[in-house]
């Protein structure tokens, strides 16, 4: 007999938002590389990068991805994050959830939307610690 223990991600607080652009991709067999530059909150101006790998052999539409994000706000505090997480399409749409280490000692939860017809990015992150 064996035993199994979780545990749980307990969500602190409301959303944070972020919006923001697609700035370049550039493609690999692999996969690609999406930049993105918006603004969000107390963090001031963000840029993301989005390692996409297609390493799902089963789905062609999904992968995972890691990333790094840099930001500085209007006082010239900067943080920094590494992003991992996985990713799927759907028609012009990509989903991203991920789990971010920000320099802070935050964690986020992050749930973005990037619409690839309009370059636009929305991002809602939630505390996790």
């Amino acid at each position: 007999m064996s035993s199994f223990s979780a545990h749980s991600i307990d969500i602190h607080g409301d959303a944070n938002l972020f919006s923001g652009n697609i700035t370049s991709v550039t493609l690999t067999d692999d996969g690609g590389v999406i930049n993105v530059v918006g603004n969000t909150g107390d963090y001031g101006k963000v840029w993301l990068t989005y390692n996409l790998k297609l390493d799902n052999p089963n789905h062609r539409t999904q992968g995972s991805f890691s990333g790094r994000a840099t930001a500085i706000n209007d006082a010239g505090t900067r943080n920094a994050a590494s992003r991992q997480g996985v990713w799927e399409r759907e028609g012009n749409i990509i989903s991203f959830y991920s789990l971010d280490d920000v320099t802070d000692g935050n964690f986020y939860l992050c749930l973005t939307e990037m619409n690839l017809t309009t370059d636009s990015v929305e991002m809602k992150f939630y505390s996790v610690k």
